[in-house]
């Protein structure tokens, strides 16, 4: 059995840049697969909605397996599925089928997300906040890696279904990998039982108050990674090259950002940098939504900067404070920021048909002031309470 931390980890972090890649990879084929069903752009949002569905809700799911069952094993499951759903995606000309198949995938992508973030958490107790940010930097990379695969084969008129088996097949890799691991699973010492502890974290004002921030901040990231491309073209009057290119440099942003995030963590506490993230996220959002063509395009490439390291600060952060069940804890949040994104994506898109793109995304300023003003009422407690529990840790760092 494998029970290596370092090859444990580096494989946890290639199963989350590979559902990155895949992520941007579906987006990028969204067109080639309207054509090859030959139905319309309603059909294809509608497909992404349920790709973002099941994500949601088993980010949830997975979350609470977390703290049930093995870690690696639930990651395990995750790339299988993930893997399969690649290999099946544009093989039958069906509806149907093809629904089935990106259902398959949204909900093989959440065991990922939240299995994967609690087996880092748990392997790095004393770094959380830097070993989330560098798990996410494979996000980011995977994320621009699924754009180039697929670009190519279009530009090149490759079958745009072989990017998906190229993915396919790292992903069965990986499958193969976690079938050898041990991760032994940890359980809770408390008397409570977990039923009655998941509905103390429910009740949790302090954990409420964090998975609003979530879905608010985390929410408005989405929109942007999702919208933005459309706001440049309708809104601004860029074209689809530049609009595109400025989406590219969003994710560099974001990669470079969470490296930096990652660095600071070790240096000051995850309530402090999400609090400097939040205000920086709020004044770019404004500054791409209010300025003239190239200075809304600098807005949404500096947007990846900001937004960078608020999910995974977040995620450290109640990993922290509620080690107890950081499962559970972790995948309510996950789930909570695919919400956010799902139902902002749906209320910049209901205002743009009255009021046009440039008002719908206006709907982002308030989203992300809304979660800078929820923190601001909470920092204080989170700090004082992360900097408590930093000082009984070896080396006093999380």
């Amino acid at each position: 059995m494998i029970r290596n931390r370092l090859f444990i980890t580096i494989a946890t972090f290639a199963a989350l840049g590979l559902m990155g890649a895949f992520f941007a990879a579906f987006g990028t084929s969204l067109p080639a697969l309207r054509g090859y069903l030959g139905v319309d752009v309603e059909v294809t949002a509608l497909l992404s909605s349920i790709l973002l569905g099941g994500y949601a809700v088993t980010s949830l799911i997975g979350g609470i397996l977390s703290d049930l069952v093995r870690r690696d094993k639930i990651l395990m499951t995750g790339c299988f599925f993930l893997g399969i759903g690649m290999l099946l995606l544009g093989r039958l000309n069906s509806i149907a089928f093809t629904f089935a198949v990106v259902l398959c995938m949204g909900i093989s992508s959440g065991l990922i997300l939240s299995s994967s973030n609690t087996i880092v958490v748990a392997l790095y107790p004393e770094r959380k906040g830097a070993i989330l940010n560098i798990h996410h930097v494979f996000f980011g990379a995977g994320s621009l890696l699924g754009p180039l695969l697929l670009g190519f084969l279009l530009q090149h008129n490759y079958p745009w279904q072989n990017g998906f088996v190229a993915l396919s097949f790292c992903l069965i890799v990986l499958f193969l990998i976690f079938i050898r691991t041990y991760l032994p699973l940890v359980r809770p010492t408390e008397e409570v039982g977990f039923p009655s502890r998941v509905k103390q974290l429910l009740c949790n004002r302090w954990f409420a108050l964090l998975t609003l921030v979530c879905t608010t901040a985390v929410g408005t990231q989405f929109a942007i990674m999702f919208l933005s491309v459309s706001f440049l073209r309708e809104g601004k009057g860029l074209s689809i090259l530049l609009s595109s290119l400025i989406l590219s440099l969003f994710f560099v942003s974001l990669i470079v950002g969470r490296m930096i995030c990652g660095w600071l963590a070790t240096r000051m506490s995850n309530s402090t940098i999400i609090l400097l993230l939040l205000v920086f996220f709020a004044a770019v959002v404004i500054m791409a939504e209010q300025g003239p063509q190239w200075i809304s395009g600098l807005g949404i490439v500096v947007s990846g900067l900001a937004c960078s390291g608020i999910f995974p600060c977040l995620l450290a952060l109640t990993g922290t404070l509620f080690s107890d069940l950081a499962g559970t804890a972790l995948g309510i949040l996950s789930t909570m920021g695919g919400i956010g994104g799902m139902f902002l994506c749906w209320l910049i898109g209901f205002t743009s048909r009255f009021y046009g793109i440039e008002a719908g995304f206006g709907v982002l300023i308030f989203s992300s002031l809304i979660s800078l003003a929820i923190f601001l009422t909470v920092y204080k407690t989170f700090l004082r309470e992360e900097t408590l529990i930093a000082a009984s840790l070896p080396g006093g760092r999380l």
